[in-house]
């Protein structure tokens, strides 16, 4: 019987047997199978710890390297948010100072000291342009409560396009 033990030698136990020597047999001789020896490496296997090594060197720099990228981000959108936030407050201050300069007092101060403009009076009339070329003169606005429903009654036919 031809076995074979953890350390890859064969053994053939049947030189040792004596039932087969009593009868007077010759014990028969198995040939041995031309075994690789476990020495020897196969081919490729070096190639392989190679690509595995590089592998195991360069997986980790790939590690340090996107953590360190996104780190340098991070770092940058800290700094961006910070530049926004100092401009939002910028903007809030120039709006508040637009504010307190641009007033009904100083738009009328304006008008009349550097434009030379008057305030008009209750006895003038202001004269509107309108595109067919004729002009409308309005006048002041009477109390008398005949008038006003005379004027409202007039402006109501005109509007209806029977003047």
């Amino acid at each position: 019987m031809l076995t074979s033990n953890s350390a890859g030698t064969f053994h053939d136990f049947a030189l040792f047997e004596s039932h087969e020597r009593e009868h007077g047999e010759k014990p028969k001789r198995r040939t041995r199978r031309n075994a690789a020896p476990q020495s020897v490496s196969k081919s490729g296997s070096s190639i392989k710890i190679l690509l595995a090594a590089v592998c195991a060197v360069i997986l980790p720099i790939c590690i340090l390297s996107s953590k360190l990228q996104s780190s340098e981000l991070s770092v940058l959108i800290g700094d961006m948010q910070m530049e926004l936030d100092q401009a939002e407050r910028e903007n809030l201050r120039l709006q508040a100072e637009l504010d307190s300069i641009v007033t009904l007092a100083m738009v009328e101060d304006f008008a009349e000291n550097v434009l030379g403009m008057r305030r008009s009076t209750t006895t003038q009339g202001v004269h509107i342009s309108l595109d067919t070329g004729g002009t409308t003169v309005i006048t002041e606005d009477s109390d008398n409560p005949v008038a006003f429903i005379t004027i409202w009654f007039s402006e109501a036919l005109e509007y209806l396009g029977f003047r």
